[in-house]
């Protein structure tokens, strides 16, 4: 069972001390990048992302690598093994590539005390278009989409105006109505975002 009181959250059976040699509290696990947590439900997510896409979306790749730079002037990341979650085409426009990159950030970290949440959906939208933003649209010529979520199961902006444009294409592809499909979505996401956290 799950002992719930605030800040003192503790998971049967789970181990009481990180890989990483920190106490293994709920908070730690859901911040730990050693820990598992962290990657594993960020990849849950990537992969529901990846499935909704292939199924309106033609060429959809998971963690496809950036093209090498042979020259350009970019911000960012100028690595060469520099990847994005989920490409695919034909999402916003007929025949572009769209890059989206998901991050999951626990609300509850004590770097976000007296922000408002839109403010730290923001924060982290701002740093992955300052990360990628610049390569894909100058070296791609494609779009990239932040996928923001937090661990309690709300969303950015921008990932709001893509599952917006994901649920039409995937609505008019099955012949269903937008509100089923919208919720449809947003259970998978949010289950898949709660459950790593019980």
């Amino acid at each position: 069972g799950i002992n719930a009181e605030y800040g003192g959250w503790r998971i049967e059976n789970m181990a009481l001390v990180c890989v990483c040699g920190k106490p293994n509290t709920v908070n730690h696990a859901l911040t730990c990048n050693r820990g598992g947590y962290v990657i594993r439900r960020h990849n849950e997510i990537r992969d529901i992302e990846a499935e909704l896409l292939d199924e309106v979306c033609h060429s959809v790749e998971k963690e496809p690598k950036l093209l090498p730079l042979s020259g350009e002037h970019i911000r960012g990341n100028t690595a060469e093994e520099a990847r994005l979650d989920v490409a695919a085409v034909g999402f916003w426009r007929p025949q572009e590539r769209t890059f989206v990159d998901v991050r999951v950030f626990d609300p509850h970290c004590k770097s976000y005390t007296g922000m408002l949440p839109p403010k730290v959906y923001e924060l982290h939208e701002r740093a992955k278009k300052n990360e990628y933003n610049d390569r894909v649209l100058q070296v791609e010529r494609a779009s990239m989409t932040p996928l923001i979520f937090s661990t309690s199961g709300g969303e950015g902006k921008e990932a709001e105006k893509f599952h917006r444009q994901l649920t039409s294409l995937i609505a008019e592809k099955r012949g269903e109505k937008y509100a089923v499909v919208r919720n449809y979505i947003r259970k998978r996401l949010r289950f898949s975002l709660l459950r790593t956290v019980l």
